[in-house]
């Protein structure tokens, strides 16, 4: 779960605050978190020759930190410790990345003078979106794997989240659906769901990994061994599933 969301400048100057979980110890507190984490950054830069800290943990609460050079902009994620620093990482980053996108256009980010908080207000009602979009960042990264062909994620309500590559697969997608669901009739005697669906095609491997409300299809080489890609894939599919309860945590509580 996701505590908070800040961003600042590399001076510390607040832009954007959103607060999902409350904290006496924070709340109504950001520009003095925010010159807090700033003097840790820049105290980390001249130690180590320009290294940032991209991560902190306080026993049951963490941090993940965003830097962007160009724009000079920080984001601060505070989120359970249980999420771990690769999901951090993530949703860090896609929220800042939206952020740039939303503003980077018309606005000056190197002068504070002039940057009233009021007006990035609105991008409170992109996040959730920005967060649906870090369900492709996973699917890129995976797709990038050695041994994977592509990958794509098919919604149950038939929408499809695909890398640029995967757009000429849809059409494999179009008989993963009642396949899927002929499984699940069969399994659902033994009080059982299938996770993991397996089809070998010519030269490929098709494996179809049910994730929350979708199916994450990967196309894989079949003259590589299954080890050398297992690993990635049942790491995109925990991703993935955080991602999804996210999502239907935020969604509930708006």
């Amino acid at each position: 779960m996701i505590h908070s969301l800040i961003i600042t400048t590399r001076g510390g100057t607040v832009l954007f605050e959103k607060v999902w979980v409350s904290s006496a110890h924070t709340t109504g507190k950001a520009n003095m978190f925010a010159s807090l984490i700033t003097a840790m950054q820049e105290f980390s830069r001249q130690a180590t020759g320009g290294l940032l800290v991209s991560h902190l943990s306080f026993g049951q609460v963490s941090l993940s930190m965003s830097w962007d050079e160009r724009t000079q902009l920080r984001a601060v994620l505070t989120h359970d410790a249980g999420d771990g620093y690769n999901f951090g990482q993530l949703l860090a980053q896609q929220l800042l990345r939206g952020f740039i996108d939303s503003y980077a256009q018309d606005t000056e980010f190197s002068s504070a003078q002039g940057l009233s908080p009021q007006r990035f207000l609105p991008y409170v009602n992109k996040v959730l979106d920005q967060i649906t979009q870090s369900i492709r960042s996973i699917l890129v990264v995976l797709h990038r794997h050695r041994g994977l062909l592509n990958t794509f994620l098919v919604h149950d309500d038939g929408r499809a989240t695909t890398t640029d590559a995967a757009d000429d697969q849809l059409g494999i997608a179009a008989n993963l659906t009642p396949l899927i669901a002929f499984s699940s009739e069969i399994m659902l005697h033994k009080a059982d769901r299938p996770r993991v669906i397996t089809l070998e095609m010519g030269k490929q491997v098709i494996e179809v990994h049910r994730v929350g409300p979708a199916s994450l299809v990967c196309i894989c080489r079949k003259n590589k061994d299954p080890s050398v890609y297992r690993s990635a894939i049942q790491n995109a599919v925990q991703m993935l599933e955080k991602v999804f309860l996210l999502l239907r945590d935020l969604s509930g509580r708006s």
